[in-house]
């Protein structure tokens, strides 16, 4: 099984690193290593939000080798050059970084099923998959937490086609 290196960008919730080590495992057949907590990289004073490509760029820089992948979860909202915010942001073929700020809610079942559903569509990045556009395939891009609580936690069939080719590429399956 190859290794994914999981990093928390500054300290987050135990139960969210292992709702991203189940799907890390489950969904992409990869083994999940928790490498540690990292400092937030040059917090930006836009908001107290954090560049999300500022912050994988700085995590891929310290992958272990025998890394496959890094993931990586943040409770800072996160945003990219040109958006207000993003609830993750992905690499191809190299990694990604999802942020719970804004995925909140009193009912924690809804919470954990966001932050399933945000790492899946990440890593569908990782692993070369584009935005889908069907609203209930967990690859369409949210724009709003309404965009993910109506999308699945799951591929479409078609996603779920090209994702399976790319993890044969990688030995995966």
């Amino acid at each position: 099984m190859a290794v994914c290196s999981l990093y928390s960008v500054g300290v987050s919730l135990l139960e969210v690193e292992e709702e991203i080590e189940n799907v890390l495992k489950n969904k992409f057949r990869l083994l999940p290593r928790f490498e540690g907590v990292v400092s937030p990289y040059s917090r930006t004073s836009r908001t107290s939000q954090l560049l999300a490509e500022l912050q994988l760029q700085n995590l891929l820089s310290v992958k272990p080798h025998d890394s496959l992948f890094v993931a990586a979860v943040t409770p800072y909202d996160l945003y990219s050059n040109g958006l207000n915010f993003v609830f993750g942001v992905a690499y191809p073929f190299k990694g990604c970084i999802v942020s719970y700020a804004r995925l909140f809610s009193d009912d924690a079942d809804l919470f954990f099923s966001r932050v399933r559903k945000e790492i899946t569509h990440e890593m569908g990045h990782v692993f070369g998959l584009q935005h889908c556009p069907d609203p209930k395939c967990v690859m369409c891009f949210s724009n709003s937490l309404a965009d993910t609580d109506y999308k699945s936690e799951n591929f479409c069939p078609s996603c779920e086609e090209k994702l399976l080719l790319s993890m044969k590429k990688f030995g995966l399956f």
